[in-house]
């Protein structure tokens, strides 16, 4: 057809439908939901981390995010310490907590707690190496003899010797050279006002009777004998926290648990620290978890 004439030109356009199955609103939705579910765990995890003054200050912020905010910080919401500071406010950094917090604060009460007991049990040693030199008792010379530092206090133990037994076999009739010996004793146990912690201990050798004793009953009745002696030889009843038969569960030769050592007898003069943990222990064992004056009985429910 010539340019120019007056026919009639007829254009078609195909239109497309946009969105429906192929579209992309569905991707816009489920990126705003999972900027949403993001932003959700991340304030979440914010208050499980953030000190109480770290939560005053977020709310301060969100109350004037353009101002001072009124926990007394900056407008600066929270450094998680991916870049320099901009202020001098707490850091959320549960390991190296700033100075004053509640862990540094604990922690220092732990260490104060800690040399509080060190200078304890020093002292205890010295009070006991002074009453030993009182007695002329050089313990290097006395092969049955232990004298040991522990976290729990000073511990003095009596080991037995192949050819000295302490007490009769299979029996707790303690023999009268063990005897003298915790009796001369004493004055070490007298001088020192601190509690006292007595255990028996046997080998590992199987041991049963006619009565059907066995290592478990011979270790606390020889524990118990020893605690008549010492207080035979002066130490009031009521500085005694325990009396505790071991067996052969703590071996003090563990190369060879038929050892003669490992029959022994051990006493602990205890710091104060840890006659209140044993106190505590005991109580939270042993002790009633329910006061009866809190019980809410009726009569009817009693007889």
């Amino acid at each position: 057809m010539a340019l120019g004439s007056n026919s009639l030109v007829i254009r078609r356009i195909k239109k497309v439908k946009k969105g429906g199955k192929h579209g992309g609103a569905w991707k816009i939705a489920l990126a705003d939901f999972a900027l949403a579910m993001m932003a959700l765990f991340m304030v979440l995890w914010i208050l499980s981390v953030a000190s109480p003054e770290q939560r005053a200050s977020i709310e301060g912020y969100f109350n004037d995010p353009l101002g001072q905010s009124t926990a007394g910080f900056s407008a600066s919401p929270i450094d998680l310490g991916g870049s320099p500071a901009k202020t001098t406010q707490q850091r959320i950094d549960l390991q190296q907590p700033e100075e004053g917090s509640a862990d540094r604060r604990e922690k220092k009460q732990t260490t104060d707690a800690e040399s509080k007991s060190d200078e304890e049990i020093k002292e205890i040693n010295e009070a006991v190496q002074e009453e030993l030199k009182k007695m002329n008792l050089v313990v290097s010379q006395q092969e049955n003899l232990r004298i040991e530092i522990t976290p729990q206090g000073v511990r003095i133990t009596l080991l037995e010797e192949p050819d000295k037994p302490m007490f009769e076999r299979g029996s707790a009739r303690m023999l009268p050279d063990v005897e003298n010996m915790l009796l001369s004793l004493a004055p070490v146990f007298t001088g020192v006002n601190n509690p006292i912690s007595i255990t028996g201990h046997t080998d590992s050798t199987v041991f049963n009777n006619v009565n059907r004793l066995d290592n478990w009953d011979l270790s606390a009745m020889r524990a118990n004998a020893a605690r008549r002696i010492v207080e035979e030889g002066g130490v009031q009843r009521n500085r005694v926290a325990q009396v505790i038969g071991l067996a052969d569960t703590i071996p003090y030769n563990r190369f060879d648990l038929d050892s003669p050592e490992n029959r022994r007898i051990s006493i602990t003069l205890l710091t104060d620290e840890a006659y209140k943990a044993i106190l505590d222990r005991n109580r939270l064992n042993f002790g009633s978890p329910v006061e009866q004056a809190d019980l809410d009985l009726e009569p009817n429910q009693i007889f």
